[in-house]
């Protein structure tokens, strides 16, 4: 969620950095032995809860930003998940060749 604020806080020409908590994220997802499906499904969820929180905060919310920061905000969810996942199939893949060398040998 940091870097989700922290891309919200950004200028709208900057380009956001690839977010090292979704790569840690992925890492973490593959080691507790996730599946694609479920770190998209994940994902999903998070954007699920955020914008049920923004849509149970209107009276709070600055309606003229509004929709550019929800764009700006599914933006870096999926850019996030994107992130989990090449680091999630690197990982795989990593295995897989580590599993090859063992039967080689």
């Amino acid at each position: 969620m940091p870097d989700v604020i922290a891309r919200l806080r950004l200028d709208a020409e900057s380009k956001a950095p690839i977010s090292k908590a979704a790569v840690a994220h992925g890492d973490l997802r593959h080691a507790q032995g996730y599946t694609v499906a479920m770190v998209v499904e994940e994902s999903r969820l998070l954007q699920v809860s955020i914008f049920t929180m923004l849509d149970n905060n209107t009276m709070h919310l600055e309606f003229g930003n509004l929709l550019a920061h929800v764009v700006t905000i599914a933006d870096e969810v999926d850019a996030q998940l994107k992130e989990q996942i090449l680091r999630f199939m690197a990982e795989d893949n990593a295995d897989k060749k580590d599993s090859l060398t063992v039967h080689i040998k």
